[in-house]
This record gives C-alpha cells, structure tokens and sequence, in this order.
C-alpha cells in the first residue's frame, strides 16, 4: 500500500499535469492569448459613459447607423452600463423588437431602468449577467452589440459561446473596441484591442469576420457572424483574412500587429482583400497559404504564398510572403488504407510519413478534419459521374464534393461513365462537354480544381481520352488526373514519360504504385511500390524534368496484405526511389 506521503505526492503531481481551466475559477483570466485582461469599470464611474464629449469621441450616432437595426429585430447591449447605445437600439427596433440590457452590475441596471422608464421604453429586458454568462435566451439575438466591453471579460471562452447559441440564424457580433494601432489614442492601452488580436479571438471562439466599419474617430467597429464550421485550420483562415482586408486598406499601422516579429508591413506588396486562399501544411507546424486572383488567375505581382505561424501563446502571424513553394505531396489513396474509422485509417497515414490521403466521397468532410488535426491535406475527392444524365440531382455529389474541398488544396478527381457510349468513343463527348462546363462554373465559385480520372473499363478510359476533352474546352481548372494502374491496362505502351510530357501543364495528379509492367490484371498491375518492375526512380525523374507541382497518390486497390505492412514497404521504396542529386 501506499504511504499517505506517498499518496499526497500522487496527488500533487497529477495536480501539475492537468492544470485547472481559468474559466471553471470565479477570478478567470488574467490573460488570453497573449493579451492581458482588463479590470471592469466600477459602477460608480457610470457618468463617464454619457459624458458631454463621448459622442464626440465615439459618434455613436455614425455606428447606429452603419449597424442598421431594423423594426421587429432582437438585440442585446451586453455590457450595457447606463444604456448610452441601449436606449437607442430599443427606440430602433421599436414595440415589435426586444433589445436585452445585459450587465455585471445591478446598480447599473437601476440607472438604466430610469433612464428607460423616462422614455417610456417597453420593450427592454434587463439581465444580470455572471462573469461567464450573459444569460440570454436562445436563438434570441439578431445583434449583439459589445462596447469597450469584450476586453474586459474574464471568462471570454464561456461568454462568447453563451453569445453563440444567443444568435439567430444570420445574427452578428459587433465588438467596438479602442484602437491599439493608434498611439493617438488617449486610452491606457489594456483597454484597447488591435484589429488583428480581436479577429484572432473571435475565430478561437468560432466566429467568422464579416465586415468592419472604419469610420470612427477612435474605435474600430469589427461584425462577425457564427462560422458555419469550425476546424485545425479556421483560426489561421480568419486571420489569414483579416490580414488580406488589412492589406487593401493600405493602413500600415492596422497591417504591422498581424505580422511576426521580423516582418515590416512596409515591405509587403499591395493585396487584395478578394484573393482566393488555399491553405495546406507548412513546415514546423505553421501553414501555407497559396494565393490566386478572384477569377482563380495568378497574382500579378507574384508573390503568391503567405506563410502562418503561431507563437507560444498561440497568435497566428504572418511570417512571410513570397513566391510559392514547390508544393508535391506523396499521399495514401483510400483504396491503400483498408477498412475502419476513417480518422484511424488518415492517422495510420499520417503515422507512416504521408503528407495526407486523397479519399472519395464517403467521408470526406471527416477525413479533411482528421488530416488538418494531425498537419496534413486532404489532397483530393475521387468522383464517379455518368455524363449521359448529368443533371441536377447527378451533378450535385461533384458540388458536395467541391464545398468540402473548398479553402484547401484539394482538388476534384472525377471518372467518367456514360451509359450510352462505348469506352473511348468520341460519340459521348458532347454529354461529357456540358456536364464539365456546368461543373466549372462550381469549380471556380468553390475555387477546386477537377482532375479527369482515366479507368479501365470506363467511357473514360485512357489518359488520351482525358485530354481531348481537356484541350477541347481549355479551362484553367480542368486537368488530367495520370494513373499508372490503368496506363499499363490499356496495353498500349508502358513507359508513361511521352505522355506526361504531352499533358504538360494539364497534369495536376498522378497516381502510382508498383507493378509488372507486362501484367494483365490488377493483381500484377496494383503492387506496393519496390514490387515489380516498374522503374519508380525514372518515374520520379521524369516528374522532376517536367517540373510537375502536384499530388501524388498511392494506388492499393485490391492489395491483401494488412494496411501497416504494405504502406510500410511502399513508403520505404518512395524513399529509396527519390533521384539523386548532383
């Protein structure tokens, strides 16, 4: 048995291992990420709030505006104090409207009461809050309005998700905070926020940057919205965004706290707040943003890639802005990664040195989450599509596909059927016109690419095929998927370099595996890689010659051996195979 020293010891050291959570404390936090909190002005300095010069000094006026309440709406002025915004905002929303007075402090509620009393205001309701919950009811909320207020909250975790489930559908968050980017200011600087800190707090707790309001004499105005789905990456992506908004604008001051130590804003070229971003891992744990045009052209500057770290106390900054880097990642396709939990079978990837996997349909939003939790992409969406009834309804799993893929590197691998037409035969390429044209307009609004998947036994069967459609209607989203298994099926040589080199810039995957190269079925012609006597090493050679910046994908369709065994071998020959450097 243990002694009670011994036990006490025990104790003590569990304790170190699992800290207590600030906000399950009465005090909270003294600090959150990175910023220190502010204390909670006392009631008794109630009057500062509707001091003569206030108006002067904020224009609430110019912010009720640009807020835009409307009749019937339901709002909140949490942290409300004497009602300074609250009395306005229940006048806008009028007798078909609620507007929630919420505040620590009852004392500040009484003043309140008055005030509202003397305009004979109906319809406020006034809530005593805690440090952790504004008490609001549920789905209650059009507007919440927070006024020099969120950097006070001590447990601003457990207030802002109460604030969450407050909103209606479509409801926003309106934080207006001191600018900390204007030393001009004349207010001590833990009662400001800097635009970047207040988007990156906003995104930990899960809301998206809508739209901001600039035109204050000394705050800045910033709306967000409840972020439809969260993930490993949203944070990054907000302040990714945020850092764009605050390019265009052209205010190096806004600009210079979304950087890391090291960066001047005066340095960084001009960048639109309307580019497309596709976020994937970067060395380190960091992020890697490849930026394109609005229309999914490049940018006209060329420095087209954003790099995201985050320091110890977990702010993601903007570390670099460059030229992008070769990005060609060796991936495990579905078909290699046998059965189970999708989240174990994109673990057991990641495990065994594999960038991420490209998978299918079933799945596919889990296996995203899964590989950005663990620092790697989901490089790809494999789609079947039979183009000879290519309406709405067959349509709509490729358009699933794409919003899942949107915002990363993915990219659609589509095969095509046609119930009508034999394989290979041209007779079915108006059909396969028309449903690609119609699946384009999606790719550019969801900014995915679609690779065209060639497969044996397939309408369409071969990588020649693939391209006569793709140089047919020349879209900058459409490519060809190259697939090694189904190369050497068709018979019809079996070195693939001449047509690699004829794809060009037109291949945006490939697919590989080992194989005999005078194989007849899929037993022979779908090995792990090191099997067979596929030239592996020339093929990567030749992917290097031709200067190809995609993903490559482990084929292990019809494999036996156990997942872990054969993704071992395969990952071992890759690595042997890589040419060598002179």
């Amino acid at each position: 048995m243990l002694s009670t020293a011994a036990l006490l010891l025990a104790t003590l050291l569990s304790a170190r291992q699992a800290p207590q959570d600030p906000e399950q404390t009465p005090a909270g936090r003294t600090h959150f990420l990175g910023r220190e909190i502010a204390q909670t002005m006392h009631w008794t300095g109630a009057p500062w709030l509707l001091r003569q010069t206030r108006e002067q000094e904020e224009n609430g006026e110019l912010l009720r505006r640009w807020l835009d309440v409307r009749p019937g709406q339901g709002g909140c002025d949490l942290g409300c104090g004497n009602g300074y915004h609250t009395l306005p905002l229940a006048e806008a929303v009028g007798e078909g409207g609620v507007v929630y007075a919420v505040d620590l402090q009852p004392q500040m509620l009484a003043l309140l009461r008055q005030r509202g009393a003397a305009r004979e205001l109906t319809n406020l309701r006034f809530v005593e809050a805690t440090v952790s919950d504004p008490r609001l009811p549920p789905a209650s909320c059009d507007l919440v309005l927070m006024v020099d207020v969120y950097h006070e909250l001590s447990h601003p975790v457990s207030v802002m998700t109460a604030v969450r489930r407050a909103l209606r559908p479509g409801g926003r968050v309106v934080l207006v905070e001191f600018r900390a980017e204007d030393e001009e200011v004349p207010i001590k600087p833990e009662h400001k926020m800097t635009k970047a800190q207040v988007v990156l707090e906003m995104a930990t707790h899960g809301f998206d940057l809508a739209d901001e309001f600039d035109g204050l004499p000394w705050q800045n105005a910033m709306a967000f919205t409840a972020a439809a789905e969260t993930g490993a990456r949203h944070v990054p992506r907000q302040v990714l965004r945020g850092f764009l908004r605050a390019c265009a604008g052209g205010d190096e001051r806004v600009l210079q706290p979304f950087l890391a130590a090291g960066v001047k804003a005066e340095e960084l070229p001009l960048l639109a707040p309307d580019l497309r971003a596709e976020l994937r891992a970067g060395p380190s744990g960091g992020l890697l943003a490849a930026l394109r045009g609005a229309d999914g052209g490049p940018v006209a500057h060329g420095r087209d890639e954003v790099e995201l770290t985050a320091d110890a106390a977990g702010r993601w900054r903007v570390a670099a802005v460059r030229a992008a880097s070769a990005w060609r990642p060796f991936v495990a396709m579905q078909t290699a990664l046998g059965g189970g939990a999708v989240a174990a079978r994109v673990a057991l990837a990641h495990e065994l040195g594999f960038a991420g996997v490209a998978w299918h349909l079933e799945g596919l939003d889990e296996a995203r989450r899964a590989c950005e939790e663990l620092g790697g992409d989901l490089a790809s969406a494999y789609v079947v599509l039979d183009v000879a009834d290519a309406d709405a309804a067959r349509l709509e799993p490729v358009r699933a596909a794409m919003r899942s893929l949107s915002g990363g590197p993915g990219m659609v691998w589509l095969a095509l059927q046609n119930g009508r037409a034999a394989p290979r035969a041209s007779a079915g390429d108006e059909a396969a016109v028309a449903a690609l044209r119609t699946l384009l307009a999606f790719a550019d609004a969801a900014g995915v690419e679609v690779a065209l998947y060639p497969h044996h036994g397939f309408w369409l069967e071969t990588t020649e095929d693939a391209l006569r459609l793709v140089e047919r209607i020349d879209h900058a989203r459409l490519g060809v998927c190259f697939n090694l298994c189904h190369f050497l099926r068709a018979g019809v040589a079996t070195d693939p370099a001449p047509l690699l080199a004829r794809c060009g810039a037109r291949l945006f995957a490939v697919t590989v595996n080992g194989a005999d190269l005078a194989g007849e079925d899929w037993a022979t012609l779908i090995r792990p890689l090191g099997e067979g006597d596929f030239d592996l090493r020339g093929f990567r050679t030749t992917l290097d010659r031709l200067g190809f910046a995609g993903p490559i994908g482990l084929q292990g369709y019809g494999i036996t051996a156990p997942p872990r065994e054969h993704l071992t071998a395969s990952m071992a020959a890759w690595r042997a195979a890589a040419p060598q450097r002179r």
